[in-house]
């Protein structure tokens, strides 16, 4: 399905390499602070961002596919 929804997105030298569906801005603002410090900030970016994205739910948890 083509929804807007609010994704978690890393970047490494300047490509999106991975992205994670989250329920609210708020939760993936939480979510960026704790990865930032998990992560050597100097290689890898994290974003969030409101995108069109293809989803799906599987086994019960809504998950994005593809974004647009």
């Amino acid at each position: 399905m083509l929804e807007t929804v609010v994704a978690l997105i890393m970047y490494l030298d300047g490509s999106m390499i991975e992205h994670t569906y989250k329920d609210k801005m708020s939760d993936c603002l939480r979510s960026k602070r704790i990865a930032e410090r998990e992560v050597n900030p100097t290689s890898v970016r994290f974003a969030c961002q409101k995108v069109n994205a293809i989803t799906e739910i599987y086994q019960g948890r809504k998950k994005i596919l593809k974004i647009k």
